[in-house]
This record gives C-alpha cells, sequence and structure tokens, in this order.
C-alpha cells in the first residue's frame, strides 16, 4: 500500500502549484493538505491549507465558502497558539470583505489582524497597505496617506521591494486624489524604476498610465 504523503509536503506542492497558476491542480491538493493534517492533528499546516484554499474559493466567487474556511483557519491557529496564523486569516478574511461590498468589516478585520500579528514586517506592510485602501474608498486620504507610508516602512524594513513598489503606487494614487501632482510625480516614477528592475510589468503600466493622468491635470499635453 502507498503511504499517505505528509500535509506539510501536499502544502508545498499546492503553493507551487498556485505560483504556477495551475488553480485546479492547487486546489485538489490544498483539500488534500487539509485532509491530511486534519486527520493527523497538524494544526497550523491546517490552518494555512484552510486560508489558501479559502483564497482560490474566492477567486472562483465563491466568496461565502472562502470567509467560512477563513473563519475555520482563524479558529484552529487562534487555538493552537498561532498568532501569526490567526493573523494572516483575518487579513484574509478583510481582503475578500473589500472585493465583497463590506469595507466597514473588513477594516475591523484587518485592525485585529494588526493586534496579533503587528511585530510580523511582512504581515504589517500588507495590513496597512490594506487600511490605505479602506481609508481611500471612505474618502479619508489623510488616514490613506498615513496608512500606505507606514506599509512602505514596513516593506522597507523586510526587504521587500517589489512591496515598495506597490506602496509607492498607492502613495501616488492618494496624491493625485488630493491634487498634490509633484508628490504624484515623485512616487510614480519611484514605483516605476523598481517594476522594472523586478520585472513587473502589469505594474509598470499601472505607473505610466496613472502618471500620465498628472501630467493631464498639469495641462502638460
Amino acid at each position: 500500500m502507498k503511504a499517505a504523503r505528509p500535509a506539510a509536503d501536499l502544502l508545498i506542492e499546492a503553493r507551487a502549484l498556485e505560483r504556477a497558476v495551475c488553480m485546479a491542480e492547487a486546489a485538489a491538493t490544498y483539500e488534500a493538505a487539509i485532509a491530511a493534517a486534519d486527520a493527523t492533528g497538524e494544526r497550523a499546516v491546517l490552518s494555512e491549507a484552510l486560508r489558501r484554499f479559502a483564497i482560490i474559493r474566492h477567486r472562483r466567487g465563491e466568496s461565502a465558502e472562502a470567509r467560512e474556511l477563513c473563519c475555520r483557519s482563524h479558529a484552529i491557529a487562534r487555538a493552537a497558539g498561532a498568532d501569526l496564523l490567526a493573523a494572516e486569516a483575518l487579513n484574509t478574511l478583510g481582503g475578500i470583505g473589500l472585493e465583497t461590498d463590506g469595507v466597514a468589516d473588513a477594516r475591523q478585520h484587518f485592525l485585529r489582524a494588526l493586534e496579533l500579528g503587528g511585530e510580523s514586517r511582512e504581515l504589517r506592510a500588507r495590513v496597512e497597505q490594506n487600511l490605505g485602501i479602506v481609508a481611500n474608498i471612505q474618502g479619508d486620504f489623510d488616514a490613506a496617506l498615513t496608512h500606505y507610508g507606514r506599509s512602505l516602512q514596513a516593506y522597507r524594513a523586510a526587504s521587500d521591494e517589489h512591496g515598495c513598489a506597490i506602496a509607492y503606487h498607492n502613495l501616488g494614487m492618494t496624491s493625485v486624489d488630493r491634487r498634490r501632482f509633484d508628490e504624484a510625480e515623485r512616487y510614480f516614477r519611484q514605483s516605476y524604476e523598481i517594476a522594472q528592475r523586478v520585472g513587473d510589468a502589469y505594474l509598470e503600466g499601472l505607473c505610466l498610465v496613472n502618471h500620465a493622468k498628472v501630467h493631464v491635470a498639469c495641462e502638460r499635453y
């Protein structure tokens, strides 16, 4: 009889499949990791597999099911005393809320994620970025700039250059909303330079388009 594969190995394989955009295979492998971790009581692996599978379900348009998976991931992580995993689940719940008209709930999830996992620079950078998006949606541009600035600081501390590029772009967008066009130009230029270095063509395009809008606003046709 063929030995069952370890849950941790299945989780690693599922993540690799997801990065390769083999989404159906990734989903099946996450489900296998969940079943294996549940059977062996590996709560950390189970929590992470549930959360990552939730993201795939959300992308399929199955947001209600994704929320249930995230809530289960959070509960398991809390029971295991794994605060960072619990915070990751809350951040994912907030992200789902942002994309499904649940902005108020999303903000609460993000704030709770910061309380639990804010010592992680990587998580803090992503959560502050999400809080900036919430503030932007609500028209509070001062708060948005503050959150994006904190996100940038955390990405720098984590030596995440690509994350810095995203933060610069968001700072540029909010500067445009506040009609601070000189600042917006500087942020878009910084984001574009990093995007070129790391090979993010999509972000390069966003920077060029939004920088062009600054030129139009300043009548530099």
